[in-house]
């Protein structure tokens, strides 16, 4: 980090998992800012509203501005619940629940088996035609 570059510190505001993006509050006072889920360091931890943090700032090119190069300020701490146990031995793996068919694995499915059903207990009279052949006697 060059000595140029000013840090900031605020709290994560507001955060949307399922777009990737929240609003951080700067500590200073200000305006919200915005900030992406690329901002937040790769260090498995999900972003958490009320997380306090330092950023920088920098302006998009529609003027609006943008925190960057997020570094988590207070260490967020796993539920119990989800914490591995202190233990000296490796736990056991957790059993993952059953993914569930989707519709449209059904549909390709149930197509399937109608092709099949279709081929293999067509009437004689298709097969004949499929075949080409005739076998009327006069």
């Amino acid at each position: 980090m060059g000595e140029s570059e000013v840090r900031f510190e605020g709290t994560l505001d507001s955060w949307y998992a399922e777009r990737g993006h929240g609003m951080v509050r700067p500590e200073q006072g200000g305006e919200a800012l915005f900030v992406h889920v690329s901002a937040f360091p790769m260090d498995g931890q999900v972003p958490q509203e009320g997380e306090r943090i330092s950023f920088e700032v920098v302006s998009k090119s529609d003027g609006s501005k943008q925190a960057v190069r997020l570094q988590r300020l207070s260490a967020y701490k796993l539920p119990s619940q989800l914490r591995p146990p202190r233990t000296g031995s490796r736990a056991p793996r957790p059993i993952g629940r059953r993914r569930r068919a989707s519709p449209l694995m059904w549909m390709v499915l149930g197509l399937l088996v109608l092709g099949f059903g279709a081929t293999v207990w067509a009437p004689s009279h298709a097969l004949v035609a499929a075949n080409g052949s005739t076998q009327a006697r006069h």
